[in-house]
């Protein structure tokens, strides 16, 4: 409508991104290869088709902010970060003092392209670009159908002698509570790349409820290097750990907390189709469970690599549970249960389909911001 000269119309809108394994229904393409392709292109500042993937007609994505850093510092994994924090003393330190350039890497020495990952400013010869991790020797999408099937994972996920359960999408968390201490068990529809439960941590961090989370997780072998993974020839183990405050990637909290009781951890696998994870505790890492109120707890798993990476979009979540009444429901639906009103038994939260896991666990921050527009503006 029409408004007077003195009046400004204002306009709200939020992006939610697809995940990135799913299949654009026109392009036939993941959205991930998508994002990736009209980035680069955008990087590049290339005029080509890649940038109207996406868009609609014939429009095209255009780059509205260019990325400027302070000094010492370079734009590296969709942010600046400071090159002093590195070790790297100056802007002009890898070319005059070691002859190499400054670039933003993995550890693995590829350089970044975007997407998610571990990356740091360095020093590099590589002109090699980022690559997903390996993969497991049987990773999800190539486990044998006849046998990972929904039959057999049902049985893998009874609940037979557990007071309460709560579906998780891809997992079911089960659990009693005995002689003072939390009996629970974790299965994952999915191949051990890692599996991990705890307690959520809201101390804040790049990623809030992970940053600062003690968790416990089992990995499907031993020996972790950054650059070459888990040696798979090592036995699986399963320990206590504290996700770091300031830093995501696994080499930054690799090692197990010191100490910790874990005798009564235990890892279960249908090999190259499902894991699962027990314990009976009554804390991790020293913070006790609250048998009494709700507590805040987080999983995730990794059916695809033996890094201790990513985990995917989906397979994921934060939910809380009130472990002697059994209610239990995931965190964005805090606030459909803040008056008691869902009362404990066996699944007594309906099932979290996928979609609203991903879309309520997401926090995207982005220093880029691509919109479409015509190509005859």
């Amino acid at each position: 409508p029409n408004h007077k000269e003195d009046e400004a119309r204002a306009w709200y809108g939020r992006m939610v991104l697809p995940p990135t394994d799913a299949v654009h229904p026109e392009h036939g393409d993941t959205f991930g290869n998508i994002r990736n392709l009209m980035i680069d292109a955008a990087g590049k500042g290339e005029q080509t088709e890649k940038l109207s993937l996406g868009c609609s007609s014939s429009q095209t994505a255009r780059n509205l902010e260019e990325i400027s850093c302070q000094a010492n510092s370079i734009y590296c994994w969709s942010r600046c970060m400071s090159i002093l924090e590195e070790g790297i003393p100056h802007e002009n330190y890898c070319q005059e003092e070691r002859n190499l350039r400054l670039d933003c890497v993995n550890p693995r020495n590829q350089t970044y392209t975007g997407g998610h990952g571990d990356y740091y400013p360095a020093c590099t010869a590589s002109t090699e670009n980022a690559t997903s991790y390996p993969k497991l020797p049987v990773y999800q999408e190539i486990r044998d159908p006849d046998i990972c099937t929904d039959a057999a994972y049902n049985d893998f996920a009874k609940t037979d002698g557990y007071a309460h359960s709560f579906d998780l999408g891809p997992s079911i968390f089960m659990w009693s509570v005995v002689d003072g201490e939390v009996d629970g068990r974790l299965v994952f529809d999915g191949v051990f790349g890692f599996l991990a439960i705890g307690h959520a941590s809201f101390a804040g961090g790049p990623h809030d409820a992970m940053n600062g989370a003690s968790i416990i997780m089992a990995l499907p072998g031993g020996d972790y290097s950054a650059v070459t993974g888990l040696d798979l020839s090592l036995e699986p183990n399963i320990n206590e750990y504290v996700i770091s405050h300031t830093a995501s990637a696994f080499r930054h909290w690799k090692e197990p907390v010191s100490g910790a009781s874990t005798s009564s951890y235990e890892i279960e696998v249908v090999e190259n189709c499902f894991t699962a994870i027990k314990f009976k505790t009554s804390e991790i890492n020293g913070i006790p469970f609250d048998l009494n109120g709700k507590n805040d707890l987080i999983w995730s798993g990794n059916n695809q690599d033996y890094y201790a990476g990513y985990h995917g979009y989906g397979n994921r979540g934060i939910f809380v549970v009130d472990f002697s009444s059994g209610e239990a429901y995931m965190k964005s639906d805090e606030g459909q249960h803040q008056d008691g009103n869902n009362q404990g038994g066996e699944d007594v939260a309906s099932k979290t389909s996928d979609a609203s896991s991903m879309f309520s666990s997401w926090s995207t921050t982005s220093l880029l911001a691509i919109i479409c527009i015509s190509l005859y503006m």
